[in-house]
């Protein structure tokens, strides 16, 4: 590893992002599931709390259910599906939002 610094006093630099602890200020990889993280807002270590809202998958199924002829109500069913909705990732401390996971 490169040394920098002067004479008597050196700092050995990282060739790649080192994580800091136990809490990542930014989630490494964006997940449906609650993540620890650091929230810029309050400064607080949090775990998230999620909620499905939704998102492009979840209208493109619904445009598709209701062209292919569905158009009695099955066309929501998207809407009712977790798992084909985006989650959003909130603070627990202060309710903002922290980031969203998006399915598409």
């Amino acid at each position: 590893m490169p040394e920098t610094g002067t004479p008597g006093t050196w700092a050995l630099t990282c060739p790649h992002p080192c994580p800091q602890g136990p809490f990542p200020s930014r989630p490494q990889l964006l997940s449906p599931v609650p993540t620890r993280s650091v929230c810029p807002y309050c400064g607080n270590h949090v775990i998230t709390v999620t909620k499905a809202v939704p998102g492009i998958l979840t209208w493109i199924l619904c445009t598709g259910i209701c062209m292919a002829g569905c158009m009695v109500g099955c066309c929501f069913i998207p809407f009712c599906v977790d798992g084909l909705m985006d989650v959003s990732h909130t603070c627990p401390v202060c309710q903002q939002e922290l980031f969203r996971y998006r399915r598409l």
